[in-house]
């Protein structure tokens, strides 16, 4: 028995056995249609809301088979050895629907989060600008108080789920400015289809096929007053509240496609024949497995301990940043050698082996750069 595995309770095998169900059952016969056609997999989101899966995080009343964060980490794992895209999909629904939960009001709470756990609506989480990337202190989106709400306009970059979502949380600078806080405040937005002056521009990305984002723009959107979140100025806290776990998640989802990858090494390196024997006989590829598999197990651990941790209550900066960059590095370092390992047969586009590599590389740059991570971890060493 591994650590992990004796770390389990009962519930986070049940979730496991239902995420291992649905990756097998609904998201493996559609992730190379989603690769191919490159569209937002709604039917699989609905599916993972049947499931159960999306309502992991969420108050027992939103969801059957409520939970904590390391059966979630265990969940996008199992669905990220099918698809990363999908699992990113997940992700990024999962971290809209959280602040909700965390700060919104009754109603808000009442509209948005038992469709979200159903997976019946779609979220995103607005945060990065084009200039300014996710600091609070260049963020330029402004939210024009009315008699009745608020006009918001400026521009949003990337966020997952942007452009298909039923609600956007648009993270903008209160204007007039109170004089207490610097403004940056969260506000729900409904769908691109049914808001004047929302538009939304699809880019075209190297990997994660049938994740969707791109470029988001707010012309004079307006929206009531019951569509801010939590309080005037408390914006950045709830944007980032959840740092910590969209860092550890991501490194699950790196674990998973690594894993994937690492399995058809393995399967390849014990099947496929060379001057009459398995190539697995030859120390090169043996050698080349070995680095991988030890490094993704190292990987793993660093990711559950940082989930164990937060499943507990204890968000560790250090631990979650460790944890992302390690995994995400991890997980372009297996990709990468899957394909060495495979030969020329790697580089067809018949295996998802080239999937799993482009998959792979957006890790260790969304959720904070490999470079930003190790620079948390430093100064978090510094300053313990």
């Amino acid at each position: 028995m591994t650590l992990i595995e004796g770390a389990l309770s009962d519930i986070h095998r049940e979730v496991r056995d239902r995420a291992d169900e649905f990756a097998d059952e609904v998201v493996a016969p559609r992730a190379e249609d989603i690769e191919r056609t490159d569209d937002f997999p709604r039917d699989v989101v609905e599916a993972a809301g049947e499931d159960g899966l999306l309502g992991l995080l969420l108050p027992e009343e939103y969801g059957d088979l409520t939970a904590d964060f390391l059966a979630y980490c265990l969940t996008v794992e199992r669905i990220a050895q099918e698809s990363g895209s999908v699992a990113e999909t997940i992700q990024g629904h999962t971290f809209a629907a959280l602040p909700i939960a965390q700060f919104g009001t009754p109603e808000q709470q009442e509209t948005y989060l038992e469709p979200m756990a159903a997976g019946e609506a779609v979220g995103a989480m607005l945060l990065t600008e084009p200039g300014a990337g996710s600091s609070p202190s260049g963020l330029e989106a402004v939210a024009e108080a009315t008699d009745d709400g608020y006009r918001l306009s400026g521009e949003k970059a990337f966020g997952t789920n942007a452009g298909v979502a039923d609600v956007h949380l648009v993270v903008a600078r209160k204007r007039p400015k109170p004089e207490d806080s610097h403004g940056v405040s969260v506000f729900l937005v409904p769908s691109v289809d049914d808001t004047a002056g929302f538009s939304f521009d699809r880019g075209e990305f190297m990997g994660m096929r049938g994740h969707v984002t791109g470029d988001s723009t707010l012309d004079q959107v307006a929206v009531d007053a019951d569509a801010l979140l939590g309080d005037i100025g408390q914006g950045f806290r709830i944007a980032m509240g959840t740092i910590d776990m969209a860092r550890t998640g991501l490194g699950a989802i790196g674990c998973g496609i690594g894993r994937a990858a690492l399995d058809r090494a393995v399967d390849y390196a014990g099947d496929r024949e060379q001057g009459g024997q398995a190539i697995g006989d030859y120390q090169a590829v043996q050698v080349l497995l070995a680095d991988m598999s030890s490094q993704l197990e190292a990987a793993r651990h660093l990711v559950y301990d940082s989930a164990a941790g937060i499943a507990e209550g204890d968000h560790d900066t250090e631990k979650s940043s460790r944890a992302k960059y390690v995994a995400s590095d991890t997980a372009e370092f297996v990709t990468r050698n899957a394909m060495q390992v495979h030969g020329g047969e790697g580089y067809r586009k018949s295996l998802p082996l080239e999937r799993y590599y482009r998959d792979a590389k957006i890790l260790s740059i969304i959720g904070g750069t490999t470079e930003i991570q190790k620079t948390t971890v430093a100064r978090e060493l510094m300053e313990a």
